[in-house]
């Protein structure tokens, strides 16, 4: 009876071991195009998102390890965005992982991801071996994980596919910000790439202080001078059509208690001059309200239903140079984009073709923002 009842023991033990490691999604985007087995040693989940540029590299070298291990262990690549809009992303940055949505975050928020890209190494127990940059993670490390870990698991129970439809309706209603202008300091440093998360009746943001405030002030970001005391980490919600939606900057400031002033520095910038624009309509690209207004690859940005003003601060900051409009009351409405970046003679092109403007790069004086805390 001793023997029997510590048996069942620890077979309770490793069954609820086993159930807190397996990987929760919500919907699956596409099956593995590389991997051989159904039955795995490893699994390595990637967290990434669409609007993070690191991600991009990473998902590639990723991508290479599965190649090269396609027996034995298993990657998935985990977003949790709206799936509309990593399957439009998809379809211009193909790979062969599997890839999945966690559309509530669960697993995100349950292996405490707070930066992008990262990843983690679960065994067939789901018992969490390895985390990191998967970039850090080499073929010397899995071989060594895949010597220690002999047991395998199935991919249908080692990642369990939930439907999260009712539990999404409430908490986007529980979620709506109750003032036209809400702001949080986050517990974790957010040190990737500012977060634009659109809802149907509200903006999001999460980064650093100096992102949050060259997209408030649609510039780039090193026009921000800001002490790191100050750079701290929040997260901010913003009612669509709101006073604090067109003047975010001005509600960051007193929010936080702080204060700008300008200098004119002077250094390279590229210039637009835009005499006889040719903006598109809003009618060249539609995916939908719910969704992220931009997709940001590795060559081009393409927007839908966006300002010029929100294309020169997704421009100035992928080329890391800041950007001026030579004219005064130039058409800010919505419009929609297709911009090519990766190569300056080209990007002059189609900016002149398809746009109307001409880009310059000068040296020219350019305002940088100096930001303190105001004094008491």
């Amino acid at each position: 009876m001793k023997f029997n009842k510590t048996a069942l023991y620890l077979l309770c033990f490793f069954c609820s071991s086993f159930i807190f490691g397996q990987i929760k999604v919500s919907e699956y985007i596409q099956p593995s195009s590389i991997s051989n087995s159904s039955d795995n040693q490893l699994y390595f989940v990637d967290f990434w998102a669409t609007w993070c540029g690191p991600c991009i590299h990473a998902s590639k070298y990723v991508e290479s390890l599965q190649k090269q291990y396609p027996d034995n262990f298993y990657v998935l690549s985990l977003s949790q965005e709206n799936p509309e809009v990593v399957k439009r992303f998809m379809l211009k940055h193909k790979n062969g992982l599997a890839t999945a949505i966690d559309f509530e975050g669960e697993t995100f928020k349950k292996n405490k991801i707070y930066s992008l890209p990262y990843s983690i190494l679960l065994n067939a127990q789901g018992v969490k071996i390895w985390e990191g940059h998967p970039a850090d993670f080499k073929s010397y490390h899995l071989e060594k994980y895949l010597k220690e870990n002999k047991s395998k698991v199935s991919i249908e129970k080692m990642i369990v596919t939930q439907s999260y439809q009712k539990e999404i309706l409430k908490s986007d209603k529980d979620e709506q910000p109750k003032k036209d202008f809400q702001i949080y300091k986050l517990n974790e440093d957010w040190d990737v790439s500012l977060q634009i998360v659109h809802k149907e009746s509200y903006i999001e943001l999460k980064g650093r202080l100096q992102d949050i405030l060259a997209y408030s002030l649609d510039c780039y970001k090193s026009q921000i001078n800001i002490s790191t005391d100050i750079n701290e980490s929040y997260q901010i919600r913003i009612k669509h059509n709101s006073d604090a939606y067109y003047d975010m900057a001005k509600y960051v400031f007193k929010a936080l208690k702080l204060k700008k002033t300008s200098n004119d520095k002077q250094g390279e910038a590229l210039v637009f001059d835009i005499n006889t624009p040719t903006f598109w309509d809003t009618n060249q690209i539609d995916w939908g309200s719910d969704t992220q207004h931009f997709l940001i690859g590795d060559s081009e940005i393409k927007g839908d239903n966006v300002t010029l003003s929100q294309v020169k601060y997704q421009l100035s900051n992928v080329l890391e140079t800041p950007i001026l409009i030579a004219q005064n009351g130039v058409d800010n409405t919505i419009h929609d984009w297709d911009i090519h970046y990766k190569y300056f003679d080209l990007m002059v092109s189609v900016m002149k073709d398809s746009y109307g403007i001409d880009i310059h790069k000068k040296v020219v004086e350019y305002p940088e923002y100096i930001i303190t805390k105001r004094r008491r």
